[in-house]
């Protein structure tokens, strides 16, 4: 752990700085000292110790006072430092001329007018020693060669015991700077010491700061988040409050609803027994409706095939308003019952026969249902909405419009786009979807295709793919007689809206040309084919409905004006002459029938012969110009009518063999 020491504030390197000025102070005080000291008084002690060298052997003893050599007639003496000079008269003895003393006036020069030497004595004294040092050299003139002599050894003496005393402290200072030598290099190892520690302290400060930083900043966000929490917590309290209000409003609910509770239980335990109850019932009734609905359907299948498996409408269109501008002429129509119509022109001229010979002015033709041109699209539904039950219930069920160009067969089929003029293919989509949901109450499951395809000069074309490709008509399986096309697109649809789209799609892919009958005219037979295919889980059934609504082209004579159109009203006219003659081949009972002479009849062969309910929609125009098309519509609708098939059967199996 690093140490959390506060910082010194006084650093070691100040202190051991200090030392050594105080040491470099002392030794220059010394140094001082030596150069302060007079040059007599130096040239002396230099002269004294010399001579002293010379004559005495031993050394000279500290705290000693010195002692001086004199002449062999002459005792040794010895002075004070602190005693002056003392005169003495000689006695007058005249030697010849006296000679002059040797002093070196240098020595007070030298002395005074040293630049470095600092001053020994003050200035008051100052005066004082000049004065004594003139009245001296004045004396000393005087004095004889011993007098000097004496003099200059007093001075010696006393110069000597100055430079010991100095040399007593040098000696101590040395010591004093030793040992403040030694004490400096222990102070330098703690200085270095104090150092190190200095630096970890310095790091330790370093990182406690980067820290206090830090913490700093948490302390900021705590804050922040504190006062987010208190006003969080006087929110938390207010709704606290309100939830304590409708805590006690609540209990006193809650023991009004305990009383209720028990009243309910003991309610509810009687209910449960009736539901018990009802659920059995329910089951018998579900058993019950299960049985009545096969009889109701194995009943409506056989009042259909009681009415013919085969049947046949016929429709007259009403006059178009530009054909009543026009002022064309109208057939002589009658319509005797619901299932006879009876048809004449209008100048009541005979018509001829296909042979040349003349027939009745009124001909009568009686067919399953006759509607007249007041009749609207929902009244011929009405019949239609039959054959769509029975295709729910897994029967195949044929619808196919024909007729002359412009008798109404699109207008049937397709019609427009209102709920009062839409046709058939629209309102048998929106009632099989009705119907489904009827079915489903029953736990009938039904998953809905559709595709569409016309046959243009004998090609079958898909009309909701745009790539083209080769359609083929192939059989199921050997053993029966349904049908399927090759490569043709097959949509789910799961509501009437989707089909309603793949209609328009169909409508505007088809071949459409304008003619002299029609503005309009479809060019190719239109198929719409739709499968049903029903699930029931809890009777492990499954039943395969096929719906075929067919929309023919024109049935006409050629005229000399439509020549462009050879190609396709030959091709429509083959296709219809051998649906013609696949009709006459049933109402003879041939065993061969061309159906596989064209390709509408190869693909109609199980509605026409097989297993199949057909419905033929005969549309005639109300015209007396068209009145010789409307005689052989008539009449190849009377044989269609005439042709009987067998007992049709559903087809309807259980799940176990589909999965096997």
């Amino acid at each position: 752990m690093e140490s959390r020491l506060p910082r010194p504030k006084v650093t070691l390197t100040k202190a051991i700085s200090t030392m050594e000025v105080n040491i470099k102070s002392i030794s220059n005080k010394i140094a001082k000292e030596e150069n302060n000291i007079p040059a007599s008084v130096s040239n002396a002690k230099s002269t004294a110790t010399s001579s002293f060298a010379s004559k005495s052997t031993y050394p000279i003893k500290e705290n000693k006072p010195p002692t001086l050599v004199r002449a062999k007639t002459l005792s040794t003496i010895t002075r004070s430092n602190n005693v002056k000079t003392v005169k003495r008269m000689g006695t007058t003895i005249t030697h010849g001329e006296t000679k002059k003393p040797c002093l070196k006036p240098s020595v007070t020069k030298a002395v005074t007018n040293k630049p470095n030497s600092k001053p020994l004595i003050t200035n008051s004294t100052a005066g004082k020693t000049n004065k004594v040092i003139q009245n001296n050299t004045d004396k000393l003139k005087r004095w004889d060669l011993r007098g000097r002599l004496a003099q200059t050894s007093d001075k010696l003496s006393a110069a000597q015991q100055k430079s010991k005393d100095i040399e007593s402290k040098y000696n101590e200072l040395k010591e004093l700077v030793n040992t403040l030598e030694a004490s400096e290099a222990t102070c330098r190892t703690k200085a270095e010491k104090f150092e190190e520690s200095n630096n970890i302290l310095t790091n330790e400060v370093q990182t406690l700061t980067t820290e206090i930083s830090t913490l700093q900043k948490h302390q900021k966000d705590l804050e922040t988040r504190l006062k987010k929490e208190e006003e969080l917590c006087k929110n938390i309290t207010c709704v606290l409050n309100e939830y304590k209000e409708k805590c006690k409003t609540q209990e006193t609910q809650i023991t009004e609803q305990a009383t209720q509770l028990t009243t309910l239980k003991a309610d509810l335990e009687l209910k449960k027994e009736i539901i018990e109850n009802l659920t059995n019932t329910k089951e018998q009734l579900q058993i019950l409706t299960y049985k009545m609905d096969k009889e109701c359907r194995s009943l409506h299948n056989n009042i259909q095939e009681l009415k013919g498996n085969i049947r046949v409408f016929c429709r007259v269109r009403p006059r178009t308003p530009k054909e009543t501008e026009q002022m064309k002429a109208l057939c002589n129509i009658n319509y005797i019952d619901d299932c006879t119509i009876e048809i004449s022109k209008s100048d009541g001229s005979d018509a001829m026969s296909c042979s040349g010979k003349q027939r009745g002015i009124k001909q009568e033709f009686s067919f399953d249902k006759v509607f007249s041109h007041k009749a609207s699209q929902e009244d011929i539904f009405e019949e239609l909405s039959l054959l769509v039950q029975s295709a729910l219930e897994g029967y195949n069920v044929c619808v196919f419009a024909y007729g002359q160009t412009g008798s109404g067969k699109t207008y049937t089929m397709e019609g427009e786009m209102s709920k009062l003029t839409e046709g058939m293919i629209p309102r048998t989509v929106r009632h099989i979807f009705k119907e489904r949901k009827q079915f489903e109450l029953l736990g009938w499951e039904y998953q809905i295709k559709a595709s569409f395809l016309e046959i243009y000069n004998e090609h079958i074309i898909d009309l909701l793919d745009s790539q083209p490709k080769t359609h083929d008509i192939r059989m199921v399986d050997s053993k029966g007689q349904d049908l399927y096309v090759t490569n043709l697109k097959i949509e789910e649809i799961h509501s009437p809206e989707e089909l309603y789209k793949s209609l328009e799609t169909a409508q505007r892919n088809r071949a459409v040309a304008a003619t002299q009958s029609n503005e309009r005219s479809s060019r190719s037979h239109s198929v719409t084919r739709i499968q049903l295919i029903g699930t029931h889980s809890t009777k492990q059934e499954i039943s395969i409905g096929n719906l075929n609504l067919v929309d023919l082209a024109g049935s006409e004579r050629l005229k000399s004006e439509e020549v462009v159109r050879t190609t396709e009203t030959k091709n429509i006219n083959k296709s219809l002459a051998n649906l013609g003659n696949v009709i006459l081949a049933l109402l003879k009972k041939q065993e061969h029938v061309p159906y596989r002479n064209s390709k509408l009849t190869h693909l109609l062969m199980p509605s026409l012969g097989g297993n199949s309910k057909t419905l033929m929609l005969l549309n005639i125009s109300p015209l007396d110009e068209c009145y010789n098309e409307t005689l052989n519509s008539l009449r190849f609708a009377s044989n269609v009518n005439n042709c009987k098939t067998g007992n049709i059967k559903r087809s309807r199996m259980l799940l176990q063999n589909t999965s096997n």
